[in-house]
């Protein structure tokens, strides 16, 4: 594992193909629109908006980061067009997918998820942008607790607003962003059991297949413990 192996998220398939098509049909109607005047104009204005439509997926496709995962022999980088974090495996305890109980069955949720050994190693880290999507970001998996009945309504509102004062369990001090996703990554930690949620669609493979691949890596890289 002395090379570092890059995982190319299902997000980003088919952006150069979807950003082609686009743009090709808008040039291809438009003379066409030009040349016909009203007749089937409806339908020509129809065909441009969907060419649009598939122009502005195909460019959005294209501003997620080519490569969402890096994984290398010391440590697991994360990488977000707006940043990314990096954890050393040592400080990984382990990865799964998330499960929550709905009436008698066990529900797996489309995440990997990464329970983290120490946040004093992974906050300091974290830039003030990436904190505030990941914040916004995971909103909906508190919302989440609600519906599995994990947590009741009046809960989940003091987490929304989390508190911007976080003390560690090593004793390690924190304010303002890194405070607030001090709390949210304990908090998802007391619902789902994990610190870290990272969405199926940054893979490039079935979840469970990814996850094996990150506990391969975990297994040489993290001390016994």
């Amino acid at each position: 594992m002395k090379e570092t192996q890059h995982i190319e998220p299902m997000s980003r398939r088919h952006g150069p193909a979807l950003t082609l098509a686009g743009a090709t049909g808008l040039l291809i109607l438009l003379p066409v629109l030009y040349w016909l005047g009203d007749r089937g104009q409806l339908v020509l204005v129809f065909l441009m908006l969907a060419c649009l439509v598939t122009l502005v997926l195909g460019l959005l496709k294209l501003r997620e980061p080519v490569y969402s995962f890096s994984l290398s022999e010391n440590n697991l980088h994360f990488h977000h067009r707006i940043g990314g974090w990096s954890l050393h495996w040592s400080n990984i305890v382990r990865v799964d997918q998330p499960r929550v109980n709905s009436g008698l069955e066990l529900v797996s949720l489309p995440y990997v998820g990464i329970k983290i050994r120490n946040y004093d190693e992974f906050l300091p880290l974290m830039t003030p942008r990436l904190i505030v999507h990941l914040l916004t970001e995971q909103r909906p998996l508190l919302a989440m607790g609600v519906r599995y009945g994990a947590i009741d309504r009046a809960r989940l509102h003091d987490w929304l607003i989390e508190d911007s004062h976080y003390r560690s369990a090593a004793g390690q001090h924190y304010q303002g962003l890194a405070a607030m996703l001090g709390h949210r990554m304990s908090h998802l930690r007391e619902l789902y059991g994990y610190d870290l949620l990272v969405h199926e669609s940054n893979l490039d493979r079935d979840t469970a297949d990814f996850i094996q691949l990150l506990r391969h890596y975990l297994a040489q890289g993290a001390p016994l413990s």
